[in-house]
């Protein structure tokens, strides 16, 4: 059911961040760009799953990123591109690493992953 299609999702989204060629040829689709290009789709698509909903219904910085165009359309153009993919991950792992380091750090990424990461995978 939900949970097992849940765990097929999580499973191709590790694939296609693992694979920055892969990501970058779906992302250049048709469909994709498509869908990308029409904001209105994008927000009902996110709306219509009862997960991503209740995500974006708790944690309204998601929501407000997700109405935030520019930020959409840099982040699609960072996609379509492997080598900017990579770099934005190592600079998010570095980032990440100085953020724990910070006192209380680890507890606000594990709160942030509680809140945000977690649900997406129930």
């Amino acid at each position: 059911g939900t949970n097992m299609n849940m765990n097929n999702m999580s499973q191709m989204q590790n694939q296609l961040l693992n694979d920055p060629e892969q990501l970058s040829s779906l992302m250049n689709s048709p469909m994709m760009q498509s869908i990308m290009s029409n904001p209105d789709f994008l927000r009902s698509m996110m709306d219509s799953n009862p997960q991503m909903r209740e995500l974006l219904e708790s944690n309204p910085e998601l929501r407000h990123m997700l109405d935030d165009p520019e930020l959409m359309r840099r982040s699609m153009e960072m996609m379509r591109d492997p080598s900017a993919m990579q770099n934005m991950m190592r600079n998010q792992d570095l980032a990440m690493r100085q953020v724990e380091n910070i006192p209380g750090g680890f507890s606000a990424l594990r709160r942030m992953y509680e809140d945000v990461q977690a649900p997406m995978m129930d």
